[in-house]
């Protein structure tokens, strides 16, 4: 038995977390459930089942109908937002917690069976976080029509509050985890970007109008499986455009792309007399990897260190990646000794950071412990205009730089200007 229970905390990947890490999901977690059971015990009528059965159904057509266009979209990444929760809004709106609950807990078992191998933690903790956002709308909406009355238009505002309520609570409660789990992460990585929250946004009003839909005649939420895949199919040219200038490992900018950028990014500071660094950051002993745990673990590690870098810089700077095992950052209005601090804070990001709790949270690989998955990186800096009036000129000297600080141990970081020129 002892055994048994040993297997099943490796497989559930919980041993990789780290301790924050691990109270943050488990209290969603029992959280979640709590919330369910109070919610299962105050159940006053079974009246609105064919509401549950005509939501679920339309649900899941329209899920099945998506299936093609979100593998698409699918990315590595923490967070992957579609419009699957819009029907769950509708639930929360127009149904009693628990039942609300029962069209969730479909959608996601239906979900864990079609995806096929999934990190069992992360379903558990996500199905808990989607419990909670559901009391959540539930409260608000309930909240607004106690304050401004039960007529058409408080109905409305409640609908509204609702779906906020619903989307806040997922988002902070995500965020919570990911912050934890993948220690570095930005506030893109943590709640989405600007793209990711005009989902959320798109999936609450359709929430709403399904919602409506349902008040007047349960099966008319089947009318919206037809906008539901439109919609989706529309987020698609998004992903196409961002497909075409990132790159699909790291989810970095592509090379050229961040060259462009810089380029621009270079004319501006000679027009304006200020300084441009850039960092050129390379993985040690990266082929090690490779060759002891395989290529898909080198590839998480790839995208764990990149998730760290973007989350340790400013939006303004340019992050990509410039091949293989290196990345490159393009730091505007920084001089050399605030470069110097920052190539330093990024060296000390990765090499303090719980890798194989990033790596193994996505592969369920039981073969990643800290002891033996730890990756440093060597950094390289270069300051326009004094090492390089040119893009290429600044990449030469950092490249110098970056093997300079590999010759001096590796986990360092060295300045261009310290180094003796090649002849």
């Amino acid at each position: 038995m002892i055994a048994e229970g040993r297997r099943a905390v490796r497989f559930w990947a919980l041993w990789t977390l780290s301790v924050p890490a691990l109270v943050v999901v488990l209290f969603v977690d029992g959280l979640g459930l709590a919330y369910a059971a109070y919610a299962f015990v105050n159940l006053s009528s079974l009246d609105e089942l064919q509401i549950v059965v005509a939501l679920t159904a339309s649900a899941l057509v329209a899920v099945e109908g998506a299936r093609r266009v979100e593998s698409r979209r699918r990315r590595g990444g923490p967070l992957h937002k579609d419009l699957a929760p819009a029907w769950m809004v509708a639930a929360a709106v127009v149904l009693q917690p628990a039942l609300a609950i029962v069209v969730v807990l479909v959608l996601r078992i239906w979900w864990r069976v079609r995806a096929g191998r999934c990190v069992p933690y992360r379903w558990a903790f996500s199905t808990a976080v989607l419990f909670l956002s559901v009391g959540a709308a539930h409260l608000a909406q309930a909240a607004v029509i106690e304050a401004l009355g039960a007529d058409a238009v408080s109905r409305v505002v409640g609908m509204a509050a609702a779906a906020v309520a619903f989307f806040v609570t997922d988002a902070l409660l995500c965020a919570a985890a990911i912050t934890q789990i993948m220690p570095g992460s930005g506030r893109r990585d943590a709640i989405g970007g600007l793209d990711d929250l005009c989902v959320d946004g798109t999936a609450a009003s359709l929430g709403c109008l399904v919602a409506a839909a349902t008040l007047a005649n349960p099966w008319a939420a089947v009318l919206a499986i037809p906008i539901a895949l439109s919609a989706q199919r529309a987020l698609l040219f998004g992903q196409l455009e961002s497909e075409a200038q990132t790159d699909p490992k790291t989810g970095l900018a592509r090379i050229d792309w961040w060259r462009r950028r810089t380029e621009d990014l270079l004319r501006s500071s000679r027009s304006q007399r200020e300084p441009l660094a850039v960092l050129l950051i390379d993985v040690d002993h990266f082929k090690q990897i490779n060759d002891r745990h395989g290529h898909l673990v080198g590839d998480e590690a790839l995208r764990a260190i990149a998730t760290i870098l973007r989350g340790a810089i400013r939006t303004k700077d340019v992050i990509g990646r410039f091949g293989g095992e290196e990345f490159v950052i393009a730091l505007p209005g920084t001089d050399l000794a605030d470069a110097t601090v920052t190539a330093d804070r990024l060296r000390s990001a990765v090499a303090a950071s719980p890798l194989a709790a990033m790596c193994a949270g996505v592969l369920d690989n039981r073969e990643l412990v800290p002891a033996n998955f730890r990756l440093t990186v060597s950094i390289g800096v270069a300051v326009a205009p004094d090492d390089g009036a040119t893009l290429d000129g600044l990449l030469h000297s950092a490249d110098r730089a970056m093997y300079a600080a590999k010759a001096a141990g590796r986990d360092r970081v060295r300045r261009a200007a310290e180094c003796v020129p090649l002849s």
